[in-house]
């Protein structure tokens, strides 16, 4: 059995609390890390996870230099061109590569290796709240195991597409916030929901809002812009990575 752990999140966080800023000269200034300090957080959690799930194998998932989702929705994680990496990162991204098993697949992401590769019985470790759009055991950073099941993981994954994600600039259906009467509705949340059902429900909201699309500067049609804010949202599951390739396959609808 194996533990998968989306680490990138944990991270960026280490290595920002390792960073200096320091004077060099009258009008001179640097930034520089201590990726030993990061590399001794690092190993403490990993640590800490292995301490909670003994029988299971620690499997780093990291992701690609490139992604996909940037050809599939071009402003995807637009609103993040700005945030730095603390100095060091990538020998940091080095160590754990030398140090640990880890796992990344081309032109995807680390919450994708996961998405296909986690097995029934494994664990799926990540402090990003998308990675409970996937179906299976979630452990928790306080050593509490949360079972997600494929329903409510569908329910997640579609209001997520209906919503977007303003932490991954993807601005899901003109109209429909967190709060929208579909999510408090019996057909929404009915306990036996195919995949294929919250898809329709999904299609109708879009389509309903197709008067707001020039107002928001949305060039596609109700259903292409639905199949794009879904490619966005939707990690990879089994099956949808061309291996031999090296390329998801592009999702289009439950089948």
């Amino acid at each position: 059995m194996t533990l998968w752990i989306d680490a990138e999140p944990d991270m960026f966080g280490i290595s920002r609390r390792y960073e200096y800023c320091y004077q060099i000269g009258e009008w001179t200034w640097i930034w520089s890390s201590r990726v030993d300090e990061c590399a001794r957080d690092f190993g403490k959690l990993i640590d800490r996870l292995q301490d909670f799930a003994p029988d299971h194998l620690p499997v780093i998932c990291l992701g690609h230099h490139s992604n996909f989702r940037y050809a599939v929705y071009p402003q995807y994680k637009g609103n993040r061109a700005w945030v730095r990496k603390a100095p060091g990162y990538g020998a940091f991204r080095e160590w754990i590569q030398e140090y640990y098993a880890t796992l990344s697949f081309d032109n995807i992401e680390a919450d994708d290796v996961i998405g296909l590769k986690a097995e029934p019985g494994d664990l799926i470790y990540s402090k990003d709240k998308d990675l409970k759009t996937i179906a299976g055991l979630h452990l928790e950073p306080d050593g509490t195991v949360v079972e997600v099941t494929e329903v409510e993981a569908n329910r997640r994954l579609y209001k997520q597409i209906l919503c977007g994600d303003s932490a991954d600039n993807y601005k899901g259906c003109p109209g429909v916030g967190d709060k929208h009467k579909l999510f408090s509705q019996e057909r929404w949340n009915k306990p036996n929901n195919t995949e294929q059902k919250f898809w329709e429900l999904c299609l109708m909201e879009f389509a309903k809002a197709e008067k707001l699309f020039e107002r928001r500067g949305i060039e596609e049609v109700p259903f292409a812009h639905a199949i794009t804010m879904a490619r966005c949202a939707r990690i990879l599951r089994s099956g949808e990575y061309d291996f031999e390739n090296k390329r998801p396959v592009l999702w289009r609808g439950p089948s």
